[in-house]
């Protein structure tokens, strides 16, 4: 909790000291369910909202907000477990190996706190994990001020969690439109 606690003030901090070059975006996911969610669940649909600065050409900073449906598989009787919604709060770090002007290419990693909601009586709160390749479109295009962000992530959806729920992780394909609040590209 304290790693946690100390993430969140820290971004807070890198956030403050922006001064203005943040965007804001939205977008849609599909999820490819995997560990013990695949032989129950067919797919998820998620959608998300972020929150990013980048001002620091190489690394920003980002926050997000998802909402994932899944859709349990056909002939599950009343006993089987299955997990319906999950929503999560996470913070992430996008990297830039060659510069976000030159070639937006990035990684990203992220943790924040989940809860995931299904039919069983096990804790529902989780700490999520996520591991990110994503391509950004447009974004060096000097007409334009919203770019477009496709990303490809593997997400374990309660990487610490109670012992007794099952581990949920599912391979994600996104994209996203996203705008400037403020400042320069």
């Amino acid at each position: 909790m304290r790693v946690v606690l100390f993430a969140v003030v820290g971004m807070c901090g890198i956030v403050y000291a922006a001064r203005g070059q943040t965007f804001l975006g939205g977008g849609l996911a599909g999820t490819l369910p995997t560990t013990q969610l695949a032989p129950v669940t067919q797919f998820g649909v998620q959608a998300f909202a972020q929150y990013g600065v980048h001002r620091y050409c190489n690394v920003w900073p980002m926050f997000s907000l998802g909402y994932t449906r899944l859709f349990e598989e056909d002939g599950l009787t009343v006993l089987d477990p299955y997990w319906n919604d999950a929503v999560a709060v996470q913070a992430h770090m996008r990297w830039f190996p060659w510069g976000s002007t030159t070639l937006p290419l990035y990684g990203a990693l992220g943790t924040g706190l989940s809860v995931i909601v299904g039919n069983d009586d096990e804790g529902v709160v989780g700490m999520p994990g996520s591991l990110e390749v994503g391509y950004l479109f447009n974004y060096a295009n000097p007409c334009c001020d919203w770019f477009i962000d496709v990303q490809l992530r593997y997400t374990a959806m309660n990487m610490l969690r109670d012992l007794d729920r099952p581990h949920l992780s599912g391979l994600s394909a996104a994209v996203s439109i996203n705008f400037p609040l403020g400042g320069k590209k």
